[in-house]
């Protein structure tokens, strides 16, 4: 897992803003696409990762195959836990996203605690499998969009 975060600083992510304000509707519709097909390869890397759970793997999978993926979001993004989302025992997987993420001391249905890492805890599945595929969502989104650019330039 690498120890250092890529990120963007304001005055990029600013302009990258102010590209999305000034496409054109055919670029919109091309950039909503990318930035799909770059969240349902994070949802695929989650439910990937959901085994690596120490317990209740079930629980991890059908949280990570729920996740919903925005079509509509020029940023790609990701929704996980939904009341609706119902278990047998009654629970749903917003009430168990959190335990089965991060582990708990006090309820023995999961995992014990993650790890800290910073200022948190690291987590099972879905903070690790973000971190570790960051690096590549990063590549596949500077080449979509630099295509795009180039396209509509």
């Amino acid at each position: 897992m690498a120890s250092d975060a890529i990120a963007y600083n304001r005055k990029e992510l600013r302009a990258v803003v102010s590209a999305f304000k000034a496409m054109s509707e055919e670029a919109a519709l091309q950039t909503k696409k990318e930035s799909s097909a770059l969240a349902e390869f994070a949802k695929s890397s989650i439910i990937d990762g959901s085994s690596l759970v120490p317990s209740n793997q079930s629980a991890s999978l059908r949280i990570a195959t729920g996740i919903k993926v925005s079509k509509s979001s020029k940023v790609g993004e990701l929704s996980i836990g939904f009341a609706s989302q119902k278990f047998s025992g009654g629970g749903n997987t917003r009430d168990l996203l959190y335990g089965t993420e991060f582990g708990s001391y006090k309820y023995k249905q999961f995992p014990k605690r993650s790890p800290k890492e910073g200022q948190g805890n690291r987590g099972y599945f879905i903070y690790p499998t973000l971190k570790r595929i960051q690096p590549e969502i990063l590549r596949r989104w500077e080449e979509a969009f630099s295509k795009i650019v180039k396209e509509f330039e």
